[in-house]
């Protein structure tokens, strides 16, 4: 398996693809395409992290530049911080959901996540070297009190403080292991961690339904009012009725999108892989929807040109509060929750009644990242007589629900992803879907060993 560039970060797995050597040389090539000079460096709780970190903040001086050392931290506040702060450059070291064994470096400027990565691989391929006239240095910068004293300034505390909530928080043994709970307790929380030692992975680090049993039995052993979990850099927020159930991850955004949307009208922006509910929630708010290709980047791209208060990715549950922060936030993204919660009177599991439930079912296929193209030209032509929305991948509705095929960007697999009103008819168009896949990949297989 090859190096991996992408906007959600330049990924491999720790001493074969990705080496300190390496993410020295991509923090070069970084330097060389975007001229950075004040970089923020951040990481999650990975155990090459520490590495890749010194390999990072090498690279940086050796080129005359100056690395601002946050150590552990979420990657929101480190994108934030690079947004607001006077930075010009943001590394941040987290290969988000993946197993341990990845990592990755997420590349931004001010503005936040690199759109256009290409760049920055066309110089790592062509091996650029840059002479430094003079070395530069390495700093201390911790910016999660600043992002703590402004994100408290965006919501209600009041409100909150006064409905007497109690939170569980489970960060999974990620970055976010005392950010969300501070933030929770600065508005008036009462708030209980599990899984909370930083780089202890109890638990699968993608939050899903099947990995977060242990959060649904706290939650209802506390008497809590909702639970929280986070993956390795708290980018993502999965959610849990005080009843104990985990909700789908399209509904945390679906949740903080009818509030906000509520109090900020505008449009509403989430990518292709999200719910059909975000489609019943602008109909019932009566305000625009946008459907942006998936990727963080791609869609505060489309947010900030459409101006929406918020937007996000349902599929991996990903809250962009864009009045606050242009980034997937689950630390401010838990917030913004409690406060909908406050702000109705009603408990998590009455608010997502008035959701329409749909069903969705997921699966993937293997597939070395050359023979995506090949994989994706035969399922558009095996396609071609349906109703094809080609933003992202292969997005195919069909009366009972739609399916999405795409390539992954974080790991060399073809993703299917379908939703139905029924949990049958979902599979019914997944095993459809997967079979299609498995055929052109074994034609593309074949084709290479031919």
């Amino acid at each position: 398996m090859s190096l991996m560039f992408t906007a959600s970060g330049i990924r491999g797995i720790y001493g074969e693809t990705l080496t300190p050597n390496v993410a020295y040389r991509v923090v070069v090539s970084f330097i060389a395409a975007t001229e950075a000079k004040r970089i923020l460096v951040g990481r999650d709780t990975r155990p090459s992290g520490l590495a890749l970190e010194h390999a990072v903040s090498s690279a940086i001086v050796d080129l005359g530049r100056t690395a601002y050392i946050a150590g552990v931290q979420p990657t929101p506040v480190l994108l934030w911080a690079s947004r607001v702060m006077g930075f010009n450059g943001c590394i941040a070291i987290t290969a988000s959901h993946n197993p341990p064994e990845w990592n990755a470096l997420k590349l931004a400027g001010r503005e936040g996540l690199l759109r256009d990565v290409e760049v920055v691989k066309r110089f790592f391929e062509g091996e650029v070297r840059i002479e430094a006239k003079r070395s530069g240095a390495t700093l201390s910068f911790n910016p999660l009190p600043h992002y703590l004293d402004e994100a408290v300034k965006h919501l209600d505390v009041d409100l909150i403080r006064r409905q007497n909530i109690k939170v569980v928080v489970d960060p999974g043994g990620g970055a976010g292991f005392e950010a969300t709970a501070m933030l929770l307790r600065r508005v008036g929380c009462e708030v209980v961690t599990i899984n909370s030692a930083p780089g202890v992975f109890a638990r699968p680090i993608e939050p899903t339904r099947g990995s977060l049993k242990d959060l649904a039995e706290a939650v209802k052993a506390y008497g809590a009012d909702v639970g929280f979990a986070h993956d390795c850099d708290a980018d993502r927020l999965v959610c849990v009725t005080e009843e104990g159930e985990v909700l789908p991850e399209d509904y945390g955004l679906a949740v903080a999108s009818m509030h906000v949307l509520s109090k900020r009208r505008g449009p509403l922006v989430v990518n292709v892989a999200s719910s059909m509910v975000f489609k019943r929630i602008s109909q019932q708010l009566g305000v625009k929807l946008y459907w942006s290709p998936v990727g963080e980047a791609k869609v505060v791209e489309l947010i900030e040109r459409v101006k929406a208060p918020i937007g996000g990715e349902g599929s991996s549950g990903g809250i962009v509060p864009a009045f606050f922060n242009k980034a997937r936030d689950g630390v401010f993204g838990a917030a913004l929750i409690v406060e909908a919660i406050a702000s109705r009177g009603e408990r998590l599991s009455e608010i997502v009644k008035e959701i329409p439930r749909y069903h969705q079912v997921r699966g993937y296929l293997t597939c070395e990242p050359p023979k995506y193209g090949y994989v994706m030209d035969k399922l558009k032509r095996n396609l071609s007589g349906e109703a094809v929305d080609l933003t992202d991948g292969v997005k195919v509705w069909f009366k009972e629900g739609w399916g999405l095929v795409r390539p992954s960007q974080t790991e060399p697999k073809i993703r299917v992803l379908c939703e139905a009103e029924d949990r049958d008819s979902a599979h019914d168009l997944l095993n459809r879907l997967m079979r299609m896949v498995k055929e052109a990949i074994d034609e593309a297989q074949a084709g290479a060993s031919r």
